[in-house]
């Protein structure tokens, strides 16, 4: 089996299932893990290949001390290449050891002898193991990004000491060493794309209805903190019981105001109890002179077919939400909010793709299901 990995961020995601406030903001990286296996004690050649790789390490030749010519030079930074080769090798075998682990933490056999609170455990430790692991999977390609720099830049240099012995001997090759001096002055491109920092999100995604919450997590009691591009926001009931979402930053003293408390249809600040409508008006301010026009920013947010949506560009929401209603002879049969570290268009692949069901999820949601 081989294990992949890459990464992306969401624009909406849950502002921490297990802590009430994430500091800093929205940005979630999600890695991609893809496992494809073939049969058991079968040996995959392609695979044994990609991983029987030597340190090259061993083969380079000691240059402690010494002052290196371009040519040693060019030499070592392609030594540098292969080591970096090698060590993303090892970083992603070790992801699919990890994976294998984890496959057994969930076999059904297993589960018969273990606790779920072992299970659990064991989870958690494979999964800390796993993020390590790909974190590590990031330095190394941030390093091979680096290493093909450096190689591209000795390149250059070589080829230009090269050209400036070949214009000594052949000063009347004017015409080839002009074409080969235009190739060698571009700069040198990166070869490698790293998976680091994500670019902003384009304005235009913002202009969409995006349902972030089901109106049962909603109650007239409750907020329910977000994320979305990047931004934090707090959803919560107004006195007419309609939902509203309004920035997660206090105007007073930034203090986040999910962590306060719903007052008569107004999220209160834990801080010094100022208390804000579902449109981010600011309606009492105990303890200070009232200030006028003091709001913080508020999303349009509509409640329909049992999700709350919001709509976080700056154009005019659009007059009609999308509908989530399953089609005719289908039924809901379960509301399961779940944070997934995976790439959204794999998911949605994965998801309109029904016929692996019966196979693969056979002691999950799938148990029982007939095959298509």
């Amino acid at each position: 089996s081989i294990a992949t990995a890459a990464a992306l961020t969401l624009p909406i995601s849950p502002a921490g299932s297990t802590k009430l406030y994430r500091k800093g903001g929205s940005k979630v990286r999600l890695k991609v893990v893809a496992v494809i296996g073939g049969e058991e004690g079968r040996k995959d050649p392609w695979t044994t290949n990609l991983f029987d790789v030597e340190d090259p390490r061993s083969k380079m030749r000691r240059y402690e001390g010494k002052y290196l010519d371009i040519f040693q030079a060019l030499e070592v930074a392609r030594y540098d290449i292969q080591y970096c080769d090698w060590k993303a090798r090892q970083d992603v075998l070790k992801i699919m050891l990890l994976h294998e682990k984890v496959v057994d933490v969930l076999n059904p056999l297993a589960r018969e002898f273990k606790s779920i609170g072992t299970l659990r455990k064991e989870l958690a430790l494979l999964q800390e193991e796993l993020s390590q692991a790909h974190n590590q999977v990031h330095i190394s390609e941030a390093r091979v990004s680096t290493a093909l720099d450096k190689l591209a830049y000795m390149e250059t240099l070589v080829n230009d000491k090269t050209l400036q012995e070949t214009n000594k001997t052949e000063p009347d090759s004017n015409a080839s060493t002009s074409y080969s001096r235009k190739g060698i002055n571009n700069k040198y491109r990166r070869s490698l794309h790293v998976s680091g920092p994500v670019e902003p999100y384009n304005a235009r995604l913002r202009n969409f209805w995006y349902p972030v919450a089901f109106s049962a997590d909603l109650k007239d009691d409750t907020m329910v903190p977000i994320d979305c591009f990047e931004e934090p926001w707090v959803l919560f009931r107004g006195a007419d019981g309609k939902p509203g979402c309004v920035r997660n930053t206090c105007a007073h003293r930034a203090c986040p105001l999910h962590l306060g408390s719903v007052n008569e249809g107004r999220i209160q600040c834990p801080y010094h109890g100022w208390e804000y409508s579902t449109d981010g008006k600011c309606e009492k301010m105990p303890s200070t002179r009232q200030l006028l026009n003091v709001k913080i920013k508020a999303l349009p947010c509509f409640e329909q077919e049992g999700m709350i949506w919001i709509w976080p560009g700056d154009d005019p929401p659009s007059p009609n939400l999308p509908s989530l209603l399953p089609p005719p002879g289908f039924q809901i049969h379960a509301e399961i909010v779940m944070e997934l570290p995976i790439e959204h268009g794999l998911l949605l692949d994965n998801l309109l793709d029904l016929a692996h069901a019966p196979f693969t999820h056979t002691s999950t949601f799938a148990k029982g299901w007939s095959v298509p």
